[in-house]
């Protein structure tokens, strides 16, 4: 028997139920979460002992910037680490329902 039920349908119709403004704001608050993600990175970068394995190391700190920017937009953009749910859960309540 096959059932044509789709569970991530439920929650791409609730993203189509959000205005355009509660959108704006759901985005806001995954870019917030990268840039914390992002910094967080970063400095938890610089508790981990330098090394001349590499030899230049100013290419490679350009390197991990890029990556962990990187790193940072995937994670958030996957749900991160829940801040910008808590974010959005705040700021919803200031955001017209209706566009």
């Amino acid at each position: 028997m096959k059932v044509a039920w789709d569970p991530g349908k439920l929650i791409t119709d609730k993203a189509q139920q959000l205005s355009t403004s509660q959108k704006a704001l759901k985005q806001a608050a995954v870019d917030f979460e990268s840039l914390f993600i992002q910094q967080m990175l970063k400095e938890m970068r610089n508790t981990v002992p330098e090394s001349d394995l590499f030899g230049n190391r100013n290419a490679e700190k350009l390197f991990q910037s890029m990556y962990d920017e990187q790193l940072a937009i995937e994670m958030a953009g996957a749900g991160g680490i829940g801040l910008s749910d808590i974010i959005y859960r705040q700021m919803v309540m200031y955001v017209p329902d209706n566009d």
